[in-house]
């Protein structure tokens, strides 16, 4: 780790005043320096403005000369809404001679501008040219000089950057490998600027289910050399995160909540801050731990519209999971299914709901169909435990079997390594049961006996479900209510339709087409392709 810079040095001088005279005396060398050394500080809430208002003095030739102001300028720019036009003209411009082989180009400059590319392609939602740029900043970051390390006073913050991007492009490994780079280089005084490449490391295992992990980096966390406003910040969002993943894993509904509500990014900036959907998703999965699925579904709903057009159809891929668990913790397991048909058909995700879904309905070859489907999938520590859990419970379900008794032992053993208790906690009461006993029989006494566990979701009414021609009848009766256009598009007779019609409206406990039409929707019945 690296010490902090003292009031003395240069570093430690006003970045912002230093920009202002060297841009009055037409002095780039300075400017660049200047810029470097506070690369972050500039462009944030309590310099922007002056910032901006210093860089519109400089000419577009010099500019163009110089790449490393030209991408601060920029970054400038795009955090005003009517410039982000103006201020791709110069991330462009930075970018092509970041890119290219000019001899001129410092080495710290260039890995500067490609690690601010890879952040500005992930806001914009191009996850593959910001990985791209994520890679190029990595490997320029490997080559450095000891010189050119140093001329980066936060290089611990570009890693994270980086770390970020790769995070955001689902490459946890790489993820975690600049997060430890930059958390190696970090100063070791308070405020360190580690934080953000800590809050990798806490939050990405925490995600994944690997909480010994996560723990030992959380420790850290709470007592090393971080402010409370670091930790309650952007950079400690992943942080916040993790923390409340570990309560959830305890059960901890209150302490999980309380951690997720200490982050700025939950008062005053949920419409601006970037991991959004991150935070959406775990504050739905606390209010479920809190047995209010209700409420989870609420603030869900509440990010995406305050998130306008960016809440559409990459939210609704990401948030399709924790929408599906919170319609089956409503006892709703047709809405679960409606959801993740009309947002996350087909993948790994889809198919280990799916099998949760059919474990409720007592469908148990569904649930081991969907289930072997996994097979060849690579999944988190996380996703392996939840699969091993509604394996187990499909099991216990059936007559004894060889392969009944390894499933259990996997399970307690996966279970036990990674600490995990909120994966047993998703099974309907009669299933948790029955595999807490299990695990108990196999050996696993401090995982089947945990005093935390409780049921999430509940048991689930078959005679309230609706049958496949009845959703296929709700969906043409939000199309037309004519019962002959039904039948037709259907190939059913009428009398066929009137009698599935009247089923369903006692299912849903309505007495006519509007009122169906209204509850359907509110149970995320109605899958409309868009």
């Amino acid at each position: 780790m690296r010490s902090a810079p003292t009031p003395e040095t240069p570093e430690a001088a006003s970045a912002a005043d230093r920009l202002d005279r060297a841009v009055g005396e037409a002095d780039w060398a300075a400017a660049r320096s200047a810029v470097r050394d506070g690369w972050f500080d500039l462009v944030t809430p309590a310099h922007a403005d002056a910032s901006r208002t210093v860089f519109a003095r400089i000419p577009t030739a010099v500019l163009r000369a110089e790449p490393l102001l030209a991408m601060e300028y920029g970054i400038l720019l795009n955090q005003t809404r009517y410039q982000r036009l103006r201020a791709l003209r110069f991330f462009v411009m930075a970018v092509r001679a970041a890119r290219s082989d000019r001899n001129d180009l410092d080495p710290a400059d260039r890995l500067l501008i490609r690690a601010s590319e890879s952040a500005a392609f992930r806001l914009l939602g191009r996850t593959g040219l910001s990985v791209s740029a994520a890679r190029a900043a990595m490997a320029l970051a490997e080559t450095l000089s000891d010189a050119d390390r140093a001329a980066v006073p936060e290089l611990p913050r570009i890693f994270a950057v980086v770390g970020v991007s790769f995070f955001a492009g689902d490459l946890p490994n790489e993820a975690l490998h600049a997060a430890e780079t930059g958390i190696a280089e970090a100063t070791t005084q308070t405020p360190s600027d580690g934080m953000g490449a800590l809050a990798l490391l806490c939050g990405i295992p925490a995600l994944r289910g690997d909480l010994p992990q996560a723990a030992e980096h959380l420790d850290y966390a709470r007592s090393g050399p971080w402010t409370d406003a670091q930790r309650d910040g952007y950079s400690g969002v992943l942080y916040r995160v993790a923390e409340a993943y570990a309560a959830m894993e305890r059960l901890d509904s209150d302490e999980a909540l309380s951690q997720l509500h200490r982050l700025a990014a939950m008062t005053t900036g949920r419409h601006a801050n970037e991991h959004w959907i991150l935070l959406a998703e775990t504050l739905a999965m606390a209010e479920l731990v809190a047995g209010r699925p209700g409420h989870g579904l609420a603030a869900v709903d509440e990010f995406v519209e305050l998130r306008g057009a960016e809440g559409s159809h990459r939210a609704r891929v990401r948030l399709a999971r924790v929408r599906a668990l919170l319609q089956l913790a409503m006892g709703n397991p047709d809405g679960a299914t409606a959801v993740l048909r009309r947002d996350r058909p087909e993948t790994r995700v889809a198919r280990l709901e799916h099998a949760r879904i059919a474990l409720a309905l007592g469908q148990t070859r569904t649930a081991l169909t969907e289930l072997r489907a996994l097979g060849a999938e690579r999944l988190s520590t996380r996703q392996a435990a939840e699969a091993a859990v509604i394996d187990a419970a499909v099991l216990l379900r059936l007559s004894p079997t060889p392969r009944r008794a390894g499933a259990v032992q996997r399970l307690g053993s996966l279970l036990e390594r990674s600490g995990q208790r909120l994966a047993l906690a998703l099974l309907p009461p009669a299933d948790l049961r029955r595999v807490s006993a299990a695990l108990v029989e196999a050996g696993f006494m401090t995982v089947g006996t945990d005093p935390v566990l409780r049921p999430l979701l509940p048991d689930v009414e078959p005679s309230g479900l609706l049958s496949e021609r009845e959703l296929a009848v709700l969906g043409q009766l939000a199309r037309t209510g004519s019962l002959a256009e039904i039948a037709a598009s259907l190939v059913v007779s009428t009398n066929t339709v009137k009698s599935q019609t009247r089923s369903l409206y006692r299912k849903l406990g309505v007495s006519n087409r509007e009122d169906a039409i209204a509850v359907a929707s509110e149970r995320h019945l109605l899958v409309i392709e868009e």
